[in-house]
């Protein structure tokens, strides 16, 4: 894969923001996610209520600071599509679940409007940030949508903001074969599309609405093509553990694992797209559990763990409503066996025992690897992804399908991608690429991490399989791994565009 669909101004960004120190591309990041969140709601804010009403105000003066901050730190202020992303001062940063939904919003909103970019200047005001946005969102995305946009700036007098059209070039590259992309911007984009998803699930079961699976199977269908290019970005970013959006990102990863174990297996296309759906829907009766209990900092009492299985049967009645009952089939099965071990114990329980599905016992896998190598503020050994591949590899065969633990070890490698790693230089490092060579499973791609250094810039790939002059011994070697919350190693920058 190669970056050369990146238009000039992304490759324009990537070269600025090579040239920031760490302090600075974090105070940008930081900025420029609160600029498009207060964009995001000030927008939905004007589009339901006139420019005097209270709540209409506040969130014109939330954006107002929003944007004074951004030009107080950079001297400008400016958002401008490229491609599929959105750039804060022409610089790309790292957009995290929480986020990821306003910024696709206002990327897909722009370019209905043929806008390439806006900039807000010196002496901006909450009158011209309302009269802007009322504006765009009363244009309707039609051939001449800039032009009307244009117009009804000028009627409006907004002088303080200004925009420039969408490209043609820019406007192309929607249409730019998948395979022509890069991976990485690819693989962002889906998963956390997927993220939001889940979101929007819950609020779907909270409203009592028929489930709808058409957009889970249209992204399910787009994670297994990219497995099938280069299957380590998206398991990389289930390694980002977003503990405030643990239940959706959680699902995702569990999808995410799931397919590649399928993928791993050889099964059709069109199977490992269905296993990736019942994988995203396996914890879904979880949104009958009382979030207390969800979210308990500590172990369960009898009583409440007792209502936390019942979440396999709530599974079970809640995608019994989905609007299409063929596809209802396999995610049921999954949601009320995923907990139910080879050797039948675990929950639920079923006299004779249970004849479990091949979905289900791929999908227990993924569910207690990634649920083991999550955070929780009560364990006081946090685990490792390599101390999990060892407890499913020792639980084979009673808790775990042999041959299913057997392919999923395989394809995490003995230090799973994103672990984090000491080698016995002294270096501490994150694993990028698992070695293709079955012999070398021990011996991953991993990029070398300076915790000193000011800059990302650089840094250093080495292949563990690498030995030194006269091919003696190896260049470098593992000898220990650190959880996510042992050692300051931000892995956003390896995994995240």
């Amino acid at each position: 894969m190669t970056e050369e669909n990146f238009s000039t101004n992304a490759d324009t960004a990537v070269a600025d923001d090579e040239e920031r120190s760490a302090e600075s591309r974090e105070q940008l990041r930081r900025l420029g996610l609160e600029l498009v969140t207060h964009l995001f709601s000030a927008g939905k804010t004007v589009r339901l209520y006139d420019m005097n009403n209270r709540a209409a105000q506040r969130a014109l003066e939330s954006l107002h600071k929003a944007v004074n901050q951004l030009r107080d730190a950079e001297n400008t202020a400016s958002l401008r599509v490229s491609n599929d992303l959105l750039l804060v001062n022409d610089t790309r940063i790292a957009v995290d679940a929480q986020h990821y939904g306003p910024f696709e919003y206002v990327v897909e909103e722009m370019k209905k409007r043929q806008v390439g970019c806006v900039e807000f200047h010196e002496g901006v005001n909450s009158r011209d940030l309302g009269m802007f946005l009322k504006a765009l969102y009363s244009i309707d995305p039609v051939e001449s949508a800039y032009e009307d946009l244009q117009r009804e700036m000028e009627s409006a007098v907004v002088k303080k903001i200004t925009t420039t059209r969408l490209t043609e070039t820019e406007q192309e590259l929607k249409d730019v074969d998948r395979e022509s992309r890069d991976v990485r911007e690819e693989s962002n984009r889906v998963y956390f599309r997927t993220v939001a998803l889940m979101g929007d699930v819950l609020r779907t079961i909270e409203e009592k609405h028929i489930l709808q699976v058409r957009k889970a199977k249209r992204l399910t269908q787009q994670m297994v093509d990219i497995i099938q290019m280069d299957e380590s970005m998206l398991v990389g970013l289930t390694t980002i553990k977003n503990f405030d959006m643990y239940t959706f990102v959680h699902s995702v990863n569990v999808c995410i694992l799931a397919i590649l174990v399928g993928d791993r297996m050889r099964l059709d296309k069109g199977d490992i797209a269905r296993l990736g759906v019942a994988a995203l829907f396996h914890d879904i009766g979880k949104t009958y559990i009382p979030s207390t209990i969800l979210n308990s900092s500590g172990p369960l009492n009898p009583r409440e763990w007792e209502l936390m299985k019942y979440h396999t049967f709530f599974g079970v009645k809640e995608l019994s409503r989905m609007n299409s009952l063929r596809d209802a089939i396999e995610p049921m099965f999954v949601a009320l066996q995923h907990h139910v071990h080879v050797n039948n114990n675990g929950y639920p329980q079923r006299p004779g025992g249970w004849d479990l599905r091949l979905f289900s016992r791929i999908v227990t896998v993924a569910d207690y690897f990634d649920a083991m190598t999550a955070y929780r503020t009560y364990q006081e050994d946090p685990v490792t992804p390599d101390k999990a591949l060892r407890f499913i590899l020792e639980k084979s065969g009673e808790i775990f399908d042999p041959f299913v633990s057997k392919v999923f070890i395989q394809a995490m490698g003995l230090y799973p991608i994103g672990t984090i790693v000491g080698l016995d230089t002294g270096e501490k490092a994150v694993v990028v690429r698992q070695n293709p060579d079955p012999r070398f499973l021990h011996r991953p791609v991993v990029e070398i991490v300076d915790l000193g250094a000011d800059s990302l810039v650089d840094r250093e790939i080495a292949d563990l399989t690498e030995k030194s002059t006269g091919g003696y011994r190896f260049k470098r070697s593992v000898v220990r791994t650190y959880h996510d919350t042992e050692i300051d190693v931000d892995k956003r920058p390896h995994f995240l565009t």
